[in-house]
């Protein structure tokens, strides 16, 4: 663990897991707050009404859904990484799903190849000591 400036004010931290300083850390947790409170009277949502509603960035609500920090009978929805259009989960929605598994050409079986005669199972090792 060293020091890193943090990618949202730029202050220098200590490393840790979060991958942000404190300050940012409990401003993230406000934040989700926020946000759960605002869905616990809307179920239902997308990352722009969500936004206009608390004044989150679209980032942080982006990375709250990513980690799963938003479950259970919400829907938020926001748009597929390739078309746009709106979806509730994953990164693509089901025709661009579609769409990139018909271009993936279909694997072949192949045969194991068949063993003849005495497998060699010696191993020969070079210490370095010696």
């Amino acid at each position: 663990m060293g020091l890193k400036n943090c990618p949202e004010c730029g202050r220098l931290f200590m490393d840790n897991p979060a991958g942000l300083c404190l300050d940012c850390v409990r401003q993230e947790e406000k934040d989700s707050d926020k946000v759960g409170e605002f869905l616990r009277d809307k179920k239902r949502a997308t990352i722009e009404e969500i936004h206009e509603a608390t004044e989150v960035k679209h980032k942080i609500i982006l990375k709250m859904i990513k980690s799963g920090r938003l479950f259970g009978d919400v829907a938020v929805y926001y748009p597929c990484e390739s078309c746009n259009e709106p979806i509730s989960e994953g990164r693509v929605c089901t025709s661009c799903r579609n769409k990139i598994l018909s271009q993936v050409k279909p694997v072949a079986k192949v045969d194991p190849k068949p063993t003849t005669g005495k497998i060699k199972d010696t191993v020969y090792l070079k210490y370095p000591w010696k």
